[in-house]
């Protein structure tokens, strides 16, 4: 009886280490994509009968059900991220990383006091990926002047995944790959359409190009050009800044020597050894010098002066004005 409980035992023990090392039946694996933030459901799909099972993370335990007892088994695995349900047996690991990717299995068997049941290891094979959420058009291209044609080269880009998958499609256009080479006749247009897809998503652009003759093989950046032409217009601008600016310090300035006799008051006296054609420079005045030399004698010089030098020396029985002499008709 004794020997009967060893063999037992030691059976037992072959199969319990079996068990911990992993099921030496053959697996069924199943290949899973999920998406960054997705949760991992692993349901041990068992008979819950005397079931004992583990959850291996690359033949790490992280989880152990055994004795109707549920607890995690590396904390630190998955830091904060399983959550155990006893109702189904399962551990859901949540928000899933990238770095999540990898192998999931789960061992399990039934264990009674008379028989072991070893049951199908369930194997996941987990790929995590990254949401596509913008798809990018580049291309440049250059005019063969040989072919009278524009060589395009076009790339597709969206995310860092090394699982996602591009197509193009337009008019013409029907290819896989992340790049694709077309050639357009001059003013020919053309509407490519990018479409990136990985496991979890898909995303789509479009870009339209169109072939401008070039003077020579090389694509020159429009964006030079317009800096050129840019140029040219501050320049222009500058230039017309600076003429209006001489100009209105000309005006401002005032007449110049030669320029100062044409005003509408001119010199009335002059120096007395000057004439009138040595008075007036050019004659254009309204008020010039009205007489070429002045009166030697010293009197006042008024307009009445002009008019009369010999004022009435008093006033008589004949005369009441000193201005009736010249206001009085003579008789």
């Amino acid at each position: 009886m004794n020997v009967f409980k060893e063999a037992c035992c030691s059976v037992l023990g072959v199969l319990l280490a079996l068990f911990l090392q992993g099921s030496c039946v053959d697996p069924e694996t199943e290949v899973v994509h999920k998406a960054v933030g997705d949760s991992l459901e692993l349901i041990a799909e068992y008979p819950k009968k005397d079931l004992e099972a583990q959850w291996k993370y690359h033949e790490s335990d992280f989880a152990v059900y055994q004795n109707n007892d549920f607890r995690i088994a590396k904390p630190e695995l998955f830091s904060g991220r399983l959550k155990l349900y006893k109702d189904n047996i399962s551990v859901t690991v949540t928000n899933l990383k990238l770095q999540d990717s990898g192998s999931f299995s789960i061992v399990a068997l039934a264990v009674n006091n008379t028989h072991i049941t070893q049951y199908t290891t369930k194997r996941i094979e987990l790929h995590v990926h990254d949401l596509i959420r913008e798809v990018n058009i580049q291309y440049d291209y250059s005019w063969l002047q040989s072919q009278n044609i524009c060589l395009f080269h076009l790339r597709c880009a969206a995310s860092d995944d090394p699982g996602t998958f591009y197509s193009w499609s337009g008019h013409q256009i029907g290819t896989q790959g992340s790049d694709l080479n077309i050639t357009l006749g001059p003013e020919e247009k053309n509407t490519v359409t990018c479409t990136a897809r990985n496991n979890v998503s898909i995303k789509s652009t479009t870009e339209d190009v169109v072939c401008t003759r070039k003077s020579d093989g090389s694509s020159f950046p429009q964006k030079y050009v317009l800096m050129a032409v840019g140029a040219g217009v501050v320049a222009v601008v500058v230039l017309c800044g600076a003429l209006a600016a001489c100009c209105r310090w000309r005006n401002k300035r005032g007449p110049s020597e030669s320029e100062a006799g044409i005003t509408v008051y001119e010199d009335v006296n002059v120096s007395p050894a000057k004439k009138r054609s040595e008075s007036v420079i050019n004659g254009m005045s309204i008020y010039e010098t009205v007489d070429d030399t002045k009166l030697s004698q010293n009197l006042p010089q008024t307009l009445y002066d002009k008019i009369n030098y010999q004022r009435h020396p008093a006033v008589s029985t004949s005369t009441s004005s000193p201005y009736q002499e010249v206001l009085a008709p003579k008789m």
